[in-house]
């Protein structure tokens, strides 16, 4: 383009945004160019179309291609077009030959949209040895132990190969300026590195067909460009030369250049997830131009590179990403829901700024404030949630400089100069902030970045600054510059606490529920327990009035019953309403009982009754001790009477109570059953569905009493101990493990747990699958002698499987990690359920009895 075109316009930095470069109607002069239709007749070409053809423009124009080249040749051409079209890339060909001429050329071929573009280029020497230079440079990768050890080492390794005065890696910044972050260079030349450009000095467009293009040569900044012919009358028809290898260059870019000092350049882009990142810049301070081939190389070299480099950023990332995961599982695993949210938050400042270097850390949350460390007062925190609030409500903003941020703000009055806030709710916008004093700061700009362009004469066009002087910037009101990594942290942490306090919303509102759902069943057992107990009362006074006693001995009988009843509600309170311990209803009920001529023995290991069961099991052995106490071992008769009472579990596991009366007087049955005995034989039956078996022996009274064990708690060590002291009923046991097991659970290290527990047990195939799908797969396949499901397997439950299974008589259990809050199908409420985590005595224990009840239908 000449300064023609920018006269008559505004002139202003976006002009440089706006310039058409790929749209420049000329090439480099060393090399040809052609576009022909897509009948393959040249349509347009360079001037110097003759050096190469040895025919003018007018005798080339409107011929075919094969004119100049042998059918060979044409049919490279032919397939490198196909390629092309299919890569969107330029394809190239080496050692090819015009056989007008007999000139040795290398050619690149494309297609832009409209025109097939045929690039040629003289070969003016032997291929040297060092061009192939691709897999001495990729030895560089293995040597590496970073990213930026790898770039230090290839840029080094690049001027080397190129010969270039100087190669830069130029990295691009978040803000769009680069920064020069690795050099090689000839001792002579004043060193870049470290410098900044602003983004200015590299336009929109061309940053987009660095894209395109992974290479960029500029041969000599003096040379004459050639145009193209036949030339055409508007901007519009010109061709576009976005993918051309000779494309010339913009002539702002040439005074850039010139203003810099150097000849000839050349740029190898990086692409790193479809974005450029950075750009290998190479300066040369006379005119050159690479061979042909060896550009070729270093494209290839280009997108190696670009996938080594994203692998090592993406390893470095990820071993950020486990530091921040690291801390969002501590925040996700201790952070209280008993509190208000704004305090869990706050509690957790210490973990949160393990992950956010700073000075002071505050959060929002509904109005109310918590901080620690540096922190802004209550009205400017007020201030800035205003200023914040009209940004994107869902990005973390991160301000090094509050004082342009916030109008009329005085870092020296505060002490605070940046903060990053993190939003975590929409609607009220609530912040984590985080808060960073001042800190002087200097960037070293190659130039001022203030004035990266002037105007020209009668300000008719802008010019490329002239100066590349370093001009430092100094920050005295900002604070550390927040990182581009702390920023994707920050992200993170956001998600954590949306997902915090989305967690805290559901547990206060399901705390909430349950809560309303208790206090409703509270009152509704409340009802049901004192119409119980009055029934049970009013049942004890007729009972007690009907025997015909006197009223002294009324009183007296009756009290007892009601002490005792009592007593067992008080220890039920007492115990608000769970199980209690059978040991101590005894020790409470014996305290009445025991003096120095009768003994009473207690044998068993503790177990603890539901609370629904102690009332009925309390009436019972109150009677029980009231008959001893009148007439058997605890009487006045029985001067060395004891009364022996001793438990234990069976298989069950039940509770078997054994009572045994002995140095009383002489015992017979008695005349008529009175309501004492009705309801020792009645009560537990009827009840709780128990046994109740009493003799009278002359020696002594006994009895034995069961108890269900869904009425019980029981430890399943001494149960399991219990049960390896019955070699007989163990050999029974092992003797009935089945061949093959099923193990259905979704989480891959608990199956295979589960799978090993089952094994070490005596079941020698076990089989393990994630989903009822694959289950049904094995169980359609073999014969499953056991299986151990997962109620909850990702987005499906087992239920159907479950019931699938049972009909097969398969024997079965269910694992949860819901405890007591499972719910089961009415349905399946007989199949034993155990709690995750799964202790191995457990897992015994219920196999023994899945397997027994099995053996036994």
């Amino acid at each position: 383009m000449n300064n023609s075109t920018y006269l008559n316009e505004d002139v202003d930095l976006t002009n440089c945004d706006r310039e058409p470069i790929h749209l420049l109607g000329n090439i480099q002069s060393f090399g040809c160019f052609i576009a022909m239709r897509a009948d393959w007749l040249v349509a347009f070409c360079s001037e110097n179309v003759e050096a190469y053809l040895g025919k003018s423009v007018d005798e080339v124009i409107g011929e075919p291609l094969k004119t100049w080249f042998d059918r060979t040749t044409v049919h490279h051409i032919r397939s490198a077009l196909q390629s092309a079209m299919i890569t969107g890339r330029n394809e190239r060909l080496f050692d090819e030959k015009v056989i007008s001429t007999g000139m040795p050329v290398d050619i690149s071929v494309h297609h832009n949209g409209q025109y097939i573009i045929v690039e040629f280029e003289e070969i003016k020497a032997e291929r040297a040895k060092d061009e192939q230079f691709v897999r001495s440079l990729l030895t560089q990768f293995y040597r590496a132990k970073d990213s930026n050890d790898l770039i230090e080492q290839v840029t080094q390794q690049l001027q080397l190969i190129t010969g270039y005065d100087r190669v830069m890696m130029y990295r691009f910044l978040p803000d769009g300026s680069g920064e020069v972050v690795a050099e090689s260079k000839n001792f002579q030349l004043e060193p870049f590195v470290g410098l900044r450009y602003p983004a200015s000095d590299i336009p929109k467009q061309a940053r987009a067909l660095y894209v395109k293009n992974l290479l960029r040569v500029i041969a000599d900044v003096d040379d004459e460009v050639v145009p193209i012919l036949p030339k055409v009358p508007s901007l519009d028809r010109q061709i576009d030369l976005s993918f051309s290898t000779l494309r010339a260059v913009s002539p702002i870019h040439i005074e850039y250049l010139k203003n810099m000092g150097v000849q000839a350049s050349m740029s190898v882009s990086i692409i790193v997830k479809g974005k450029l990142w950075g750009l290998f810049a190479c300066h040369h301070y006379k005119p050159k131009v690479p061979s042909y081939f060896q550009r070729t190389e270093l494209e290839l070299f280009a997108e190696v590179f670009a996938l080594e480099l994203s692998s090592k950023l993406m390893a470095e990332n990820e071993l950020e990403r486990d530091r921040v995961r690291h801390v969002h599982n501590r925040i996700m695993s201790t952070m209280s829901t008993s509190e208000s949210l704004v305090d869990s938050v706050a509690a957790q400042f210490r973990v949160i700024r393990d992950l956010v270097s700073c000075h002071g850390i505050a959060v929002i949350v509904d109005g109310e404030v918590r901080s620690e460390g540096l922190c802004l007062n209550a009205d400017m925190l007020k201030k800035l949630s205003r200023s914040l609030n009209a940004l994107a409500p869902s990005e973390v903003a991160a301000i090094d400089t509050l004082a342009v941020f916030l109008p009329g703000y005085v870092t020296e009055d505060h002490n605070v100069a940046g903060v990053l806030a993190v939003p975590v709710s929409k609607s009220p916008r609530d912040y984590l902030l985080f808060f960073r004093e001042p800190q002087t700061r200097t960037v070293n700009w190659a130039g001022n970045p203030e004035k990266p362009v002037s105007l020209g004469p009668n300000g008719s066009r802008l010019l490329p600054r002239t100066s590349f002087e370093i001009w430092q910037q100094t920050h005295t009101d900002s604070c550390a510059q927040w990182q581009e990594q702390v920023i994707t942290d920050a992200e993170s942490l956001r998600v954590t606490l949306l997902e915090v306090m989305i967690r805290h919303v559901q547990e206060r509102e399901a705390i909430r529920q349950q809560a309303s759902q208790k206090h409703e069943i509270l009152i509704s057992e409340l009802n049901h327990r004192v119409r119980n107990i009055l029934n049970l009362v009013n049942a004890i006074v007729v009972q007690t009035e009907q025997s015909g006693r006197s009223l002294g001995d009324f009183v007296e009988v009756l009290t007892g019953r009601l002490v005792a009843l009592a007593s067992a509600h008080d220890q039920l309170t007492a115990s608000e309403w769970s199980e209690v311990s059978f040991r101590k209803l005894l020790e409470t009920e014996i305290q009445a009982y025991i003096n120095l001529d009768n003994n009473i023995e207690l044998d068993g290991e503790d177990v603890l009754i539901s609370p629904y069961a102690a009332t009925p099991l309390v009436l019972v052995i109150h009677e029980m001790f009231t008959n001893a106490a009148k007439y058997g071992a605890l009487s006045a008769s029985g001067e060395k009477g004891c009364v022996r009472i001793s438990w234990s579990l069976n298989r069950g596991p039940d509770l078997v109570i054994t009572w045994c009366e002995s140095g009383g007087p002489p015992v017979s049955p008695p005349a008529h059953e009175s309501f004492g005995m009705t309801m020792i034989r009645s009560v537990i039956p009827h009840e709780l569905e128990g046994d109740v078996d009493i003799n009278f022996h002359p020696a002594g009274v006994s009895a034995t009493l069961m108890i269900p064990n869904r009425y019980l708690v029981v430890n399943t060590q001494s149960v399991d101990e219990q049960l390896n002291n019955q070699p007989s009923e163990d050999n029974q046991t092992l003797s009935s493990l089945p061949e093959s097991a099923l193990v259905v659970e979704d989480s891959l290290v608990i199956a295979l747990d589960m799978q090993k527990k089952l094994k070490s047990i005596g079941i020698p195939n076990v089989c393990v699958s994630g989903s009822t799908d694959a289950a049904r797969r094995i169980v359609a396949g073999r014969q499953i002698g056991l299986a151990v499901m997962d109620i909850h397997l990702g987005k499906e439950t087992s239920f159907e499987l479950i019931r699938e299974l049972l009909q097969q008589h398969v024997p079965l259990m269910i694992v949860s990690g819901y405890g007591e809050d499972i719910v089961i199908p009415d349905d399946l409420v007989s199949v034993p359920v155990l709690t995750k985590p799964i202790a191995d005595q457990d897992l015994k224990f219920t196999l023994a009895q899945l397997l027994n009840d099995q053996i036994d239908n």
